[in-house]
């Protein structure tokens, strides 16, 4: 009877149950700054650690994901499209995926910094971590938008939010692009197994933010309904 009432409640508004999986992909995705700060300081023990901490976080991502989706009922309303709904856990999921591949890249060799990346590299994580905890806000402000019928100011709000998260999304890929650029100016002087792992987890980064900004851009779909 409680798992019954627990899922009607569910079939209302999932977006209790969303912000949750936000929330639990913003732990896995700020663990990845402090990997970059302990490989920045030579401390490999906790870089190892770390990466494997995001892996448990990530797993505990996809156990509220698989939770979500497997009770979203298929025939009863939902105040969204479903599928619009189940492509915006999709992505939010992409980005702990992301966030653990990042973890795992620096366990598959000892990797070795670079003076000319540092700052780059640092650069870039902040940004990618802004860009997903500009897409957690954006999750958190759902609920209120739906008790108003995705209407009015809360909806020119979110909207405005919406824009921010593509900016900054935007500013990440701005400086990818540069980090790519430095990593090829150096390629002599960088292992031929390193460099193809940095350019690896150069991506993984990336992919961080577009997961972010895609999710955000399913949401918009929320908006224009």
């Amino acid at each position: 009877m409680m798992v019954r009432s627990f899922f009607g409640l569910f079939s209302e508004s999932p977006f209790p149950y969303l912000r949750e999986m936000a929330h639990r992909v913003k732990e896995c995705a700020d663990e990845v700054p402090k990997l970059f700060d302990a490989f920045f300081e030579g401390d490999y023990d906790e870089v190892l650690a770390i990466a494997e901490r995001i892996s448990h976080l990530e797993h505990e991502v996809d156990v509220v994901k698989t939770r979500i989706r497997d009770n979203m009922p298929k025939t009863r309303f939902l105040p969204v499209d479903r599928r619009d709904l189940l492509e915006v856990l999709a992505n939010l999921d992409a980005v702990a995926d992301a966030a653990e591949d990042v973890g795992k890249l620096f366990t598959l060799r000892r990797m070795e910094p670079h003076e000319e990346l540092v700052e780059p590299l640092k650069s870039l994580v902040r940004r990618v971590e802004r860009t997903v905890h500009q897409a957690v806000e954006v999750v958190e402000g759902l609920e209120v938008l739906a008790e108003v019928g995705f209407a009015g100011k809360e909806a020119d709000r979110v909207m405005e939010m919406l824009d921010e998260l593509n900016r900054l999304e935007h500013k990440a890929d701005l400086v990818q692009d540069e980090l790519g650029r430095k990593l090829f100016e150096i390629e002599d002087d960088i292992k031929a197994g390193s460099l193809i792992v940095w350019n690896k987890i150069f991506e993984e980064l990336g992919d961080m933010a577009n997961s972010a900004e895609r999710m955000g851009n399913r949401l918009r779909l929320f908006l224009s309904e």
